[in-house]
């Protein structure tokens, strides 16, 4: 294991600040869960086997949404929200993380 929950936790936050902006809160994780060996499930990586955090993500109406990190490097790979929907999230040039809808 390469990052901490708390690391990992406080980079959530920054990812989830930047692409929830103004509807962003302090206190908007409740957790996080570390698989020293998960199945990509989604995006570029998906069918890799990899050191993977999920944190769990407090969504509108008591739900929860699903931001999977890589533990090697620190990134997102992907975000699940309770909808089903999933969202791959990349950096712009600032560095600040938007999510990348299906057209």
């Amino acid at each position: 294991m390469k990052h901490t929950e708390e690391q990992i936790i406080k980079k959530a936050k920054k990812i989830i600040q930047d692409f929830r902006g103004e509807y962003y809160f302090e206190d908007c994780t409740d957790g996080a869960l570390f698989k020293e060996k998960y199945k990509i499930g989604f995006g570029i990586s998906e069918g890799e086997i990899i050191p993977c955090w999920t944190v769990f993500v407090k969504a509108i109406f008591d739900n929860i949404d699903l931001l999977f990190i890589s533990d090697e490097t620190g990134e997102p790979l992907y975000y699940h929200n309770f909808n089903m929907i999933l969202f791959e999230i990349e950096k712009n040039k600032e560095g600040k993380y938007y999510k990348i809808e299906e057209e």
